[in-house]
């Protein structure tokens, strides 16, 4: 492998770590502000979303892969906030262990979902958020790369050109 080996630096392997650091991180963010104010904010939702794409970015990813990923871990990250918050409210209104809790809050998790559709606009959001901040700076790396692989491809100018077509003078 060379030093211009675009494998060597498109940012695949940190971009999965720091996403999926970030997510755990947005989704205990998320959990405990619905355990704490007692309602399921979906602006916070968005905030994971853009927590994970931030991350993301910020470990300069060209890899086309990171953008569908990132979409992924935000919305991953929006749901895991969303159930880990139920489950605390759920420990403090009924005194059950959070094991008991957990598979209560997760059976009755499909049917929660689907009385409150707003839940899922906030998770598309999120992960349209995560999504968009990697994908504009996985565009824009290709395209300066792209730009200075054209830049140093010698171009014939002006004064280089011949007319093969045109009459020689002869000596």
């Amino acid at each position: 492998m060379t030093d211009n080996d675009p494998h060597l630096a498109n940012g695949l392997l940190p971009g999965i770590l720091i996403g999926l650091l970030a997510t755990v991180a947005g989704a205990a963010a998320y959990g405990a502000l619905i355990a704490f104010s007692g309602y399921e904010i979906g602006f916070a939702a968005v905030g994971v979303g853009l927590l994970v794409g931030l991350a993301m970015v910020a470990v300069r990813p060209t890899s086309p892969v990171l953008p569908p990923l990132a979409a992924f871990f935000s919305l991953a990250g929006a749901a895991l906030g969303q159930i880990a918050g139920a489950v605390i409210v759920w420990v403090r209104l009924s005194g059950e262990d959070y094991g008991a809790a957990t598979v209560r809050v997760l059976d009755g998790f499909p049917d929660a979902v689907r009385s409150a559709p707003l839940s899922l606009l906030f998770w598309v959001v999120a992960a349209y958020a995560g999504f968009g901040f990697v994908n504009r700076r996985v565009r824009g790396a290709r395209a300066a790369h792209d730009a200075r692989a054209a830049s140093s491809v010698p171009q014939p100018g002006e004064a280089d050109r011949v007319d093969y077509f045109a009459p020689r003078k002869q000596p």
